[in-house]
């Protein structure tokens, strides 16, 4: 804000040196035509005196006109100093108003993010055509900040990745504008049974480290602009297009693969398993923690809304966790438009998914 201020009371005060050296430039020149003037007059009636009316001609004239000539040049020089420095004081006063009201707004935009607070609607009174560039460069700062804040609002304080609400902000927003998009549904299997035997500690740690592992795939496979997202415990959700999401799901799964026995102690991993008991109380044996991916696309389908892309990948991710070790599914059904809210299945099946390990 400081910096602001010194620039427009800079550009204010350049205007009022402006605007006075013009003033003093034009009060010179005025000042020095009407001594030329009078030099000439007074010289012009000397010369008369000396020589009479009869030595007067055409010649004898000269002064006069000379000096009726700088006398017009005086009244011109005066309103033309005079019209610019009207001109100058108006814009002045145009400056100082809009610096007013530039501040008053930066002002007042420093407020709203200071107590976390951001407008829904534009100024009153204003629209985005009558806007200066740093007034709506300022209004489009804060509805950016608060698109993110909205979509960081429910974020993971394990993982710092945006939850339900953002997700289904970023599908609603690729649905409106028609892009093509694939869902990629990321689950780790028989993750309760790590985190019972092992404790909470190791478990929110191992929740990290997915996440982690989910976010360089991305980057390193997909666009870096790709939406990453912590549904919560071990569920997590990666939007990427269509077309990367085979790549990106393969290398989710051989990075996880690879590091998942570190995290398991000596006797564990080198037997492949851990031994729990189940929700019925019944000891088990189960293998090295996996994960279960599931894709949805549009590519072959519309969608009515975020719900109906969440229930399809919940079926598919449901049946995907049945299948031994790491592994993804690319649903490629199409299906008969049927409206959300409808009871009953939301797919009509037309083809098999595929399935890769």
């Amino acid at each position: 804000m400081a910096v602001k201020m010194v620039l427009f009371r800079n550009v204010l005060l350049g205007f009022a040196v402006a605007a006075i050296a013009l003033l003093v430039a034009t009060l010179v020149a005025v000042t020095v035509l009407g001594q030329a003037a009078e030099e000439l007059e007074t010289f012009s009636s000397a010369r008369r005196a000396t020589t009479g009316p009869a030595g007067s001609g055409e010649g004898s004239s000269d002064p006069l006109a000379l000096a009726d000539f700088m006398r017009t040049g005086q009244v011109v020089t005066l309103v033309c100093g005079l019209t610019g420095f009207l001109l100058g004081l108006i814009l002045l006063v145009v400056a100082a108003n809009q610096a007013a009201r530039l501040l008053k707004r930066l002002k007042e935009a420093t407020r709203q993010l200071a107590n976390v607070v951001v407008f829904d609607e534009a100024p009153h009174g204003s629209t985005s055509g009558s806007m200066d560039d740093l007034e709506l460069e300022i209004y489009k700062m804060v509805r950016n900040i608060q698109a993110s804040q909205k979509r960081y609002l429910d974020a993971s304080p394990l993982t710092r990745l945006p939850g339900n609400r953002a997700i289904e902000q970023v599908l609603e927003g690729k649905m409106a504008r028609d892009e093509r998009f694939a869902l990629c549904y990321v689950d780790l299997d028989d993750f309760k049974v790590y985190n019972d035997t092992y404790g909470y500690a190791r478990g929110s740690e191992l929740i990290k480290l997915t996440g982690e592992i989910i976010y360089r795939a991305k980057d390193r496979h997909a666009d870096p602009d790709d939406f990453v997202g912590h549904i919560g415990g071990d569920d997590f959700v990666l939007i990427v297009a269509s077309e990367k999401a085979p790549e990106v799901c393969a290398a989710i799964i051989a990075e996880f693969d690879q590091v998942i026995p570190r995290y398991y102690d000596q006797r564990d991993r080198e037997r492949g398993f851990i031994e729990c008991r189940d929700r019925y109380g019944v000891l088990r044996q189960f293998p090295l923690m996996s994960v279960s991916i599931a894709v949805v696309s549009d590519s072959r389908r519309k969608f009515n809304s975020p719900m109906e892309i969440a229930r399809i990948a919940t079926e598919i991710k449901d049946y995907v966790k049945t299948l031994p070790g790491s592994n993804y599914l690319i649903d490629r059904r199409s299906k008969s438009r049927v409206k959300s809210e409808d009871a009953g299945p939301a797919i009509m099946l037309d083809g098999f998914p595929e399935i890769r390990g």
